[in-house]
């Protein structure tokens, strides 16, 4: 099969895109298996993937990839039936980390060139790496046990020719190294397959419990329980011993007795003395027990498990052009303003006096229209976005690489990655959280010796948090490192002359923390491939503003650092309430999502003063933000008393006679503001454009314009913006 054929040109993008997929996630399960060797369910999982990588590859004559798989999949079978070779050889995993960078190039190179296929020198000589990993792996056992079993039987053969005395010491011989050669063999299986008799005594498990306790000493990871435990295990090994005593063995066991004498005297302090004569003295007593292998479980029962928890639900998808959708889109969004416009011409029949019945059916039509149209933008909406994992899954594999490479210990735990997100954020969203979570490895997270000094764990953490809130998402990645070093980073501000000398010395901690974000600006004193170039966190604030988002930053020096960025859930057309107001003699509109309370208040009861005035509202004192002054609006002659009016004078303050409407804002915290408005004009569906000219960006208080049914253009009120001034 051939992938220049054009009947297969879409087959093939899949396979491609199955491809990265299948890369993404043994990115994934590569990072957890370097955590935890012995996850039996992970090294199932990189073994299918590998198989299936393999299979679909050879389908479309993938050679590289498909060779490549095959291989890695000969040494994941070797792990699979025994996971502690992994132990024995950690730098397997690094070598199947290399493998995936290589399945990597190898898919990007297929975009430009789709006759890269065949294998590469680099390639033959990655295989090369895979086999002489093999041949080590087996060469421990095949290599000894083939020799020696060779010599077994060639003395075996020379038995018949032997004095009956050297027959027996011979046989005692073969006897001693064929239990050795047992033992040595069976233990890569798993010590759980070896069983130890001496005389009919059973101390299987006194030998297993104390060989793990000592490879916890060994590490410096037992707790006192650990000690008193060994020493039950030991005392049980002694006590059977001593019971079946063969002469032979005697003076082992009388050792044994005062080793743990000794243990104790010493308050069961396992010092690095005692772990080496504990352990010399197992491996002696072994020679002398007899050795059983249990049948070990089938390993068809381990890989029916494993592969239902594997198991994912199918999902059946399409592809579609996107710039499709987005025509789709704008045709739902014109739709949803005519819908607009039935609903005005509603409102003006009931003045012209139409027929009541006629009314009544043009109102249900009217409103099951609307209804169908906005269940039709939602649904549009939703091809649009994807789950945050798209993005999120690759950054375990950039914190181990990171961390591996500036000799730091590093974990990444992820929330929320099923939070839906627009899909044309994804590529910004992306680059900035890269630069977020780099910094917080290089510059955030201390060496393990200086976490250690600090009372910290010798591995850091790096969190990642998204949350879905009513018109955004909000993103967090957040560190347990040292933070933010503030005056650092203000005398590297005031030495690019981004600040005055003046402003470092008065500056709040909150402005200096956002220096961070300063294109050119960096604490690091020499640049290296990660940074020190200052152009990483200044790239954060670029795409932030491209998408009228913000960041928010909570820096405890020595406890770590968050950096939350909020983004808006989508860039395209948006449906929402809104209530309508009239300011002078304009007219904007408020998403109602951003309304907390429309009020209304007697002149008497707000109050002046130097910075505005403000009244007082279920035992809260709000201030007011007064828009005409703010936007530069022209004043208009409005009654001031009969029919309770407001009125605002030229210099901006308020009347005091009659009544004022006031729209008390919702903000991203409990606010105490609100706006004053001339008139409340009702409540409206809505769809936001953003601007498209620069000029209309810049705009300081507004988010976007709608058009309304009767065909004006009206702007849209920013409230955060508002709030903020």
């Amino acid at each position: 099969m051939s992938v220049t054929d054009e009947n297969l040109a879409e087959l093939f993008e899949q396979y491609k895109d199955e491809v990265r997929e299948t890369i993404e996630t043994l990115d994934n399960e590569l990072v957890v298996l370097e955590q935890d060797p012995s996850s039996s369910e992970t090294i199932f999982s990189l073994f299918r993937h590998m198989h299936s990588l393999k299979g679909s590859s050879k389908m479309f004559n993938v050679d590289n990839i498909a060779t490549i798989a095959h291989r890695l999949e000969d040494l994941m079978s070797m792990i699979d039936k025994n996971n502690s070779i992994l132990n024995k050889y950690p730098k397997i995993v690094d070598l199947l980390f290399k493998g995936n960078d290589i399945f990597r190039d190898i898919i990007a190179r297929l975009e430009d060139d789709i006759g890269y296929t065949s294998m590469t020198g680099d390639h033959l000589n990655f295989i090369a790496e895979i086999q002489a990993q093999i041949d080590k792996i087996n060469r421990r056992d095949s290599q000894l046990v083939d020799s020696a079993r060779k010599l077994l039987d060639d003395l075996e053969n020379l038995l018949p020719a032997m004095e009956e005395m050297d027959i027996e010491a011979l046989k005692k011989d073969i006897t001693e190294v064929t239990t050795g050669l047992a033992l040595a063999t069976l233990e890569e299986d798993g010590a759980n397959q070896i069983r130890f008799n001496f005389n009919g005594a059973d101390l299987t498990d006194s030998v297993h419990t104390m060989e793990d306790l000592l490879a916890k000493f060994k590490d410096g990871k037992a707790t006192e329980e650990d000690a008193k435990n060994f020493v039950d295990a030991a005392n049980t090994l002694y006590g059977l011993l001593a019971e079946v005593a063969t002469e032979d063995a005697m003076s082992l066991i009388a050792e044994l007795g005062d080793g743990l004498t000794l243990f104790s005297e010493r308050n069961l302090e396992m010092d690095q003395m005692m772990v080496e004569f504990f352990g010399s003295m197992l491996s002696e007593l072994k020679e002398k027990f007899q050795v059983e292998v249990e049948v070990p479980i089938t390993k068809v029962s381990q890989t029916t498990k494993s592969s239902a928890v594997a198991k994912e639900p199918q999902v059946k998808t399409i592809r579609v052009d996107e710039a499709k959708i987005d025509l789709f889109l704008e045709s739902v969004g014109r739709l949803i303003t005519k819908s607009e416009i039935l609903n005005h011409l509603q409102f003006s029949f009931r003045k012209a006096g139409v027929d009541i019945g006629l009314l009544r059916d043009f109102s249900t039509v009217s409103r099951t229209i609307s209804n169908d149209i906005v269940n039709l933008q939602r649904s549009i909406m939703e091809v649009r976005q994807v789950e945050m994992n798209n993005i999120l899954k690759k950054f375990p594999r950039l914190v181990r690489d990171i961390s591996h490479k500036i000799g730091k210990e590093a974990e990444m735990n992820i929330v929320g990655e099923r939070v839906p997100i627009d899909k044309s954020l994804l590529d910004d969203v992306e680059q900035a959280m890269v630069h977020i979570v780099r910094n917080a490895v290089d510059h955030g997270l201390e060496t393990p010796d200086e976490r250690v000094a600090a009372g910290k764990p010798k591995r850091g953490n790096v969190n990642i948090t998204v949350t879905q809130e009513e018109a955004a998402i909000f993103i967090e990645v957040a560190d347990d490192g040292r933070g933010l070093d503030l005056e650092k980073i203000k005398a590297k501000a005031v030495e690019r002359g981004a600040i005055t000398p003046e402003q470092q010395l008065t500056m709040p901690d909150k402005e200096a923390e956002m220096l961070v974000f300063s294109s050119g600006l960096s604490t690091k004193d020499q640049a290296t491939d990660l940074s020190g170039r200052g152009v990483g966190m200044d790239v954060v604030m670029t795409n932030l503003k491209k998408w009228n988002g913000e960041v928010i930053i909570n820096n405890k020096p020595g406890q770590g650092l968050s950096v939350g960025l909020r983004l808006p859930v989508t860039n395209t057309l948006l449906t929402k309430e809104a209530i309508m107001l009239r300011v002078g003699k304009s007219t904007f509109c408020l998403p109602l999502e951003f309304v907390n309370e429309i009020v209304t208040v007697p002149k008497e009861d707000v109050h002046h003063h130097k910075e505005g005035a403000v009244f007082r509202h279920r035992d809260m004192v709000i201030s007011v933000i007064n828009l005409k002054a703010l936007l530069g609006l022209p004043d208009v002659d409005e009654p001031t008393s009969d029919d309770g009016e407001p009125r605002i004078k030229d210099d901006g303050a308020l009347d005091t006679h009659g009544s004022l409407v006031f729209i008390i804002l919702r903000g991203k915290t409990d606010t105490r503001q609100s706006i004053l408005a001339d008139e409340i004009l009702g409540q409206q569906k809505i769809v936001i454009k953003e601007f498209e000219l620069e000029t209309f960006r810049k705009l300081p208080y507004f988010n976007g314009l709608t058009l309304l049914g009767d065909g004006r253009v009206v702007l849209i009120l920013d409230s955060d913006k508002l709030l903020e001034s």
